[in-house]
C-alpha cells in the first residue's frame, strides 16, 4: 500500500536507548549501549583531549580524519607506545569533502572520555575508532563539569561519571597527568557591576544553516571576546549537550544586542530546539527565557576556517537527479527494496527531484566511485550498535576566493545484525522499521540535518517499535524545498548542471482545515474538517490517541463517508464521545483513505479538556499558486485585526488588515517563491491564530 500525507508526503529521524527488551529511548540510528557493554568491548577506555588532527584516504578513495588524542588519565587497557590515535570517517581532502551520518564530530580541542578498539577497515592499521559509534565519546563541558553522551548526562564528571566507569571496568583509574580544564577555576566576577540577562529574542523560531539571524535583547553581554559565545541545543544529541555557534556566525555584539546566525553545521553538532544559552568574555553564562525553535536545518559543508556554505544537489547522472544503485545482498532482498522504495515515493512529491532506481551496482563496497550505492554492511564498516549511515560526498570549487560545496555522491550503508521490519505494518516491540530508517537517511542525502521536533521525520529520534513514515509540512518539507530552491540558483557556481524537476504532482485531496474542540455538554470532542477538492476520495477516519509520538498507539474513534469527487469545498464533523478529564490532552488526526486504498494523514491535533482548542484559521486554495482565500473566525474587533504571512526562516513576507465590514480577503501570492509559509490573525486580545500554507506555482 502506497502511504502519501494529506497536501504532501512526509517524512523522519531516529534514536534508541535502554535495557535489552525495553523500548529505545532516542539517538540517530544508535541501539544503546550501556557503559558495561561498551568496556566490554573496548580495548581502551581513557580520558583525553583531541589536540590534532589529519585527513587521509583509503584505498577505496574514504576520507578518514585521523584525531590525536593527549590522554590525562587511563580507566582500562593499555596505551600504545607509538601514540594514540582515533579514526573517524568524513573530512576534508583539498576539494573533497565527505560527512557520514553517526559519528561523533569531533573538534580541536574537545575532551571526553573516549571507549576504543581498534580501527579493522581504515587507512591505518594502528589507529583505533569509537566503540559503539557515537556512543564511544562522552562529551566533557569542563566549565560546568558536567558531561554528556547520545542517552545520558552526568551531572559531575568527578562524582558521577568517574565512578560509573570505574564500576564497568572493575578497576581504579590510573591518572597519568592533570587535566587543566577540569581544574581551571571561573574567572573573577568581582569587577561585574551586573550580571547578563537576556530579555527577549527574536524570531521565535527560525530554520538552522540557511542565514537565518537570531536577534538576542538584554544587558550585560560585554563586547566580543575569545570567551564568548552563543550556544544552542545539540540537535545530534537530543539536547543532552550544547554546540557553540562559528566564528563567522555573530553579525553583531553589543552590551544589549547580540545578532548571530543559527548554525546546522559546528565543531560538534548543529543547533536544535530549547533553550539557548550566551556566555560573556569573562565566563558568566545565562540562559533564554523561553525554548526557540528550529523548524528545520540545512546541512552546511565546514572546511578549515571558511564559514560554512550550503551545498547544492545537482544534476549528477544527466537524467535530472541521481540514479542510486543496489548492491547484491541488498537487491535480493525484495521486502528491503520495497520499503526502501516506500520511503522514495514519500519524499518525491514534495521535492520532485529525480531520485530514480538504476542497474544493480558493480561493486559491492562504500566507495569514493561515481556510485551512490545502498547496501547491507558486509566489510564491518559500521560499528556495533550502529544501524545505518549514510556518507554524502561533496565535490567544491573556488570562486573569487570563495568555496562552492555541490553534492556529487551519496552512499547508504545499513546493518544486517538487526531485526528489521520491511512491511507497511507496524514494527513489533523488537523491531527497527527499515522504512522510517530509510526515509530519514533519504532526508539526510537530501541536504537535511536533525532537528529537536516530535513529529517531524528529522527529529533526531525514534525508538525500536516506532515507525515515522510521515513528513512535517513545517519542517521536513519547508526544509527540503528550501534544498531544493537553493540548488536552483543560477548559475551554479561549479558548473554543474542544475536538477531538473519532475512534474507536480496533484493530490487526491486538499485538505483546508483541521480543528478539535471539547463541548462538555455533548460531553466528548467535535471534530470538524473541510476540503478543496478531492478525487477518488471514498472515507475519513478519525483516529485519537494520549501519545503522539508511539506510532502504534493511534485509535480509529469516528469514520465518515468522502465526496469521492469535489472540486468546491466541503466541510465534515465527527464526535469522540468519551470524556475529557480537566488538565487532560488528547490529541487527533484525520486517516483519509482513497477509493484504490491508498491513505493519507493530516498533521495532529491537540484538545484539552478545560475546552480550549485550536481556533479555525481557512485558507484555500492550499497549496497555492496566485492568490490565497482567507477567511478570519467571526469577531466583534476585525477592524482591529492584523494578519502576516511569514516564511519559513521567520521572515515578515506580507501584512495586511482586512475591512472593518468583513472577515474574509485575499493574499496575493504569485510573486512568492515555491516553499511553505506561516499564516498569522490576531485581533485585538484574542488568541493568536495561525496556519501553515504552501505555495506552488
Amino acid at each position: 500500500m502506497t502511504r502519501r500525507p494529506l497536501l504532501v508526503a512526509l517524512f523522519w529521524a531516529f534514536t534508541f536507548l535502554t535495557a535489552p527488551g525495553a523500548r529505545a529511548q532516542e539517538t540517530c540510528l544508535l541501539v544503546p549501549a550501556s557503559l558495561k557493554q561498551r568496556t566490554a568491548k573496548a580495548a581502551l577506555v581513557v580520558e583525553a583531549r583531541v589536540s590534532g588532527q589529519q585527513a587521509v584516504a583509503d584505498a577505496q578513495g574514504n576520507i578518514f580524519t585521523l584525531h590525536q588524542l593527549d590522554v590525562y588519565k587511563v580507566f582500562q587497557g593499555q596505551l600504545p607506545a607509538s601514540g594514540l590515535r582515533l579514526a573517524e570517517r568524513g573530512g576534508t581532502l583539498g576539494l573533497r569533502r565527505e560527512e557520514v551520518t553517526g559519528t561523533a564530530a569531533l573538534a580541536v580541542g574537545q575532551q571526553g572520555l573516549f571507549f576504543l578498539e581498534p580501527d579493522p577497515v581504515g587507512p591505518e592499521r594502528q589507529a583505533y575508532r569509537l566503540v559503539a559509534g557515537p556512543q564511544g565519546f562522552v562529551r566533557y563541558d569542563a566549565p560546568t563539569g558536567t558531561a554528556a553522551e547520545p542517552f545520558a548526562r552526568y551531572r559531575s564528571i568527578e562524582d558521577e561519571l568517574y565512578p560509573a566507569v570505574e564500576r564497568s571496568t572493575g578497576q581504579a583509574r590510573r591518572t597519568l597527568k592533570a587535566n587543566p580544564a577540569l581544574l581551571a577555576v571561573p574567572a573573577s566576577t568581582a569587577a561585574r557591576t551586573t550580571a547578563p540577562i537576556i530579555g527577549s529574542f527574536l524570531p521565535a523560531s527560525l530554520s538552522a544553516g540557511t542565514g537565518s539571524v537570531l536577534t538576542i535583547v538584554g544587558t550585560g553581554f560585554g563586547t566580543l571576546g575569545s570567551a564568548s559565545k552563543v550556544e544552542f541545543p545539540n540537535a545530534d544529541q537530543g539536547g543532552q549537550s550544547y554546540v557553540a555557534a562559528n566564528s563567522t556566525d555573530y553579525v553583531l555584539w553589543t552590551d544589549t544586542q547580540i545578532q548571530v546566525r543559527v548554525p546546522s553545521r559546528t565543531g560538534s553538532g548543529g543547533a536544535g530546539s530549547g533553550t539557548f544559552r550566551v556566555t560573556t568574555a569573562d565566563g558568566l553564562t545565562v540562559s533564554s527565557p523561553a525554548a526557540l525553535a528550529v523548524v528545520y536545518s540545512y546541512s552546511n559543508v565546514a572546511s578549515g576556517s571558511a564559514a560554512p556554505a550550503r551545498p547544492r544537489l545537482v544534476n549528477d547522472d544527466n537524467l535530472g537527479g541521481y540514479t542510486l544503485q543496489y548492491a547484491g545482498e541488498f537487491a535480493a532482498n525484495a521486502d528491503a527494496k520495497a520499503a526502501f522504495e516506500r520511503a522514495l515515493a514519500t519524499w518525491q512529491p514534495v521535492t520532485r527531484l529525480n531520485l530514480r532506481i538504476g542497474a544493480a551496482a558493480s561493486s559491492s563496497v562504500v566507495a569514493s566511485d561515481g556510485i551512490n550505492i545502498v547496501r547491507f554492511d558486509t566489510g564491518g564498516e559500521l560499528p556495533s550498535y550502529v544501524l545505518g549511515q549514510t556518507t554524502s560526498r561533496y565535490s567544491g570549487c573556488i570562486t573569487g576566493g570563495v568555496t562552492y560545496w555541490t553534492v556529487a555522491e551519496t552512499d547508504y550503508n545499513f546493518s544486517p545484525a538487526y531485526s528489521w521490519n520491511f512491511t507497511t505494518a507496524a514494527p513489533t516491540s523488537s523491531q527497527f522499521d527499515f522504512e522510517s530508517v530509510a526515509l530519514h537517511e533519504q532526508g539526510h542525502a537530501q541536504q537535511l540535518g536533525h532537528i529537536i521536533r516530535p513529529g517531524a521525520v528529522m527529529h533526531y529520534a525514534i525508538g525500536n517499535g516506532q515507525q515515522a513514515r510521515t513528513l512535517s509540512l513545517d519542517s521536513d518539507v519547508a526544509g527540503v524545498q528550501a534544498v531544493i530552491d537553493f540548488s536552483l540558483t543560477s548559475p551554479n557556481p561549479c558548473g554543474a548542471a542544475l536538477i531538473q524537476l519532475l512534474p507536480a504532482t496533484v493530490l487526491p485531496v486538499e485538505l483546508l482545515s483541521f480543528a478539535g474542540r471539547y463541548e462538555p455538554a455533548l460531553p466528548g470532542t467535535r471534530l470538524s474538517w473541510a476540503t478543496a477538492t478531492e478525487q477518488r476520495s471514498a472515507y475519513f477516519a478519525v483516529q485519537a490517541t494520549v501519545s503522539p509520538t508511539d506510532a502504534a498507539s493511534w485509535q480509529e474513534v469516528a469514520r465518515t463517508a468522502a465526496a469521492g469527487q469535489s472540486t468546491g469545498r466541503r466541510d465534515y464533523q465527527a464526535t469522540d464521545p468519551r470524556p475529557l478529564a480537566a488538565g487532560q490532552t488528547r490529541y487527533y488526526r484525520l486517516r483519509q483513505v482513497d477509493t484504490d486504498g491508498t491513505e493519507q494523514f493530516s498533521d495532529a491535533v491537540s484538545v484539552s479538556g478545560s475546552g480550549a482548542a485550536l481556533a479555525e484559521l481557512q485558507a484555500y486554495p492550499n497549496p497555492a499558486s496566485e492568490v490565497l482565500h482567507v477567511q478570519v473566525p467571526p469577531t466583534d474587533n476585525a477592524a482591529a485585526g492584523q494578519l502576516t504571512l511569514l516564511d519559513a526562516a521567520g521572515r515578515l513576507v506580507q501584512e495586511l488588515r482586512p475591512a472593518a465590514a468583513t472577515a474574509a480577503f485575499e493574499v496575493p501570492v504569485s510573486q512568492l517563491r515555491n516553499g511553505v509559509y506561516l499564516l498569522q490573525w490576531h485581533a485585538g486580545n484574542g488568541p493568536v491564530l495561525r496556519r501553515r500554507i504552501m505555495v506552488q506555482h
